[in-house]
């Protein structure tokens, strides 16, 4: 890596950190930059200072997301939604370009393009799970709400605005309504992923539900988040991410690629536990474009070094494929993991209550202790085991790219 690429990296990543200290608008008010839509024919537009989701009739459901992906944050927004209507706001949530089998998934396999992860309720119907967490397009099912809960319930103000607030630090998952907590749960499957507002297929036709005051704030990871209530510090726009590609807009593409191939290798070869940019593919996607393009009407070097360029950009979206699949694979082993090691300690504890007195469970607390570490070793080796895979597999693959690379460097003297 060139010294001006280590400078540029360094800048940006602190600017990263220095912005991490506040509040990110991700709404600007005016417009939908920054985000997409995935999903269903509902429409969203940006209208007097709001985000306006109107449903139409259709069998998908229809997802605003954000183009980056968060991982330990207090997220705060107000929305206002219609009666008998149905929505939400998705947080540390997924979708890929293609199928991905994923085991606890309800049909196994979680369709491209499916928007799927945790969800913030947004419920006006009879039920009222408002502000549970419920599992989206993945387990189908909440992992807390309570519809029962009158402090909840009399916090809801129909028709008029009211503030969601979501707490994401590690494992824990947390939601208010209005400053009343709401629903609490534990999870790993997804450590990191997009915002995502949610219009349901069911909707009555024409139903709106409006957001505005989308604010996120980063936390450092274990960071407590601040309490309910308190002000925090404002940053108008969202920090710029870390951006894969540093170039001016007049270098031909083909010299871009040489310049930043083997900066885009080394993130798309990252280990798994670390964080990428967030655009790196939507870099690698236009850039790709651009040099066909470049090839065909103002070539700056030989058809094969064009040839080579793409095809190496092709590598590099397949590695960050492989990558984005294997990471979210290991999320759902390692929750499947801990789950095991919860159901055998419950098990142990329960043998007191139909096999053995007190004395004798007393007596075999040891050899329980023991069975416990060892479940608890299982499953961490699981957790690691899949770091390590991906390592070897990602070793085998920087073989592979460095070689291309070479030759197109090679086409391009």
């Amino acid at each position: 890596m060139k010294t001006h690429h280590l400078l540029t990296l360094s800048f940006i990543l602190l600017g990263c950190l220095r912005a991490q200290a506040q509040e990110i608008d991700l709404f600007n008010g005016t417009n939908l930059n920054g985000w997409n839509v995935k999903g269903g024919p509902a429409s969203f537009q940006a209208k007097d200072g709001c985000i306006v989701g109107k449903a139409v009739a259709g069998k998908s459901h229809t997802f605003l997301c954000t183009q980056a992906q968060y991982g330990d944050f207090v997220l705060t927004f107000e929305f206002m939604a219609a009666s008998n209507l149905n929505s939400g706001v998705q947080f540390r949530s997924q979708v890929f370009d293609k199928d991905v089998r994923v085991p606890m998934a309800k049909q196994g396999v979680v369709s491209a393009g499916r928007v799927h992860g945790y969800q913030y309720e947004i419920d006006t119907s009879g039920r009222f799970f408002m502000a549970g967490i419920y599992d989206e397009g993945r387990r189908g099912s909440y992992l807390d709400g309570d519809a029962t809960n009158p402090a909840l319930q009399a916090a809801y103000k129909p028709g008029q605005w009211n503030q969601g607030r979501i707490e994401c630090v590690g494992t824990s998952l947390k939601t208010y309504l209005n400053g009343v907590p709401a629903a609490s749960a534990t999870d790993s499957l997804t450590p990191v992923g997009i915002i995502a507002l949610q219009i349901h297929a069911k909707n009555p036709p024409g139903s709106e539900v409006r957001w505005r005051n989308l604010k996120l704030l980063p936390l450092r990871p274990g960071q407590v988040p601040p309490a309910v209530g308190t002000p925090v510090a404002f940053a108008a726009t969202p920090p710029s991410p870390l951006s894969t590609i540093q170039t001016d807009s007049s270098q031909p593409r083909i010299e871009v690629i040489k310049d930043q191939g083997p900066n885009a290798t080394e993130w798309a070869l990252t280990p798994l536990d670390e964080a990428i940019p967030a655009d790196i593919r939507q870099n690698l996607t236009f850039l790709r474009e651009d040099l066909l393009d470049e090839g065909k009407k103002a070539a700056k070097s030989s058809p094969e070094a064009y040839k080579l360029a793409s095809d190496y950009c092709d590598k590099l979206l397949a590695a960050l494929s492989q990558r984005e699949i294997a990471r979210v694979q290991a999320g759902y082993q390692a929750a499947q993991a801990d789950a095991n090691k919860a159901t055998s300690t419950q098990a142990l504890d329960a043998r007191r209550n139909y096999q053995m007195s007190w004395p004798q469970f007393s007596r075999e607390e040891s050899q329980r202790a023991a069975l416990r570490e060892s479940e608890t070793n299982k499953a961490d080796v699981k957790k690691e085991r899949l770091k390590v895979e991906w390592a070897t597999r990602a070793t085998q693959m920087r073989s592979y790219l460095d070689n291309l690379y070479r030759q197109l460097r090679e086409a391009m003297r």
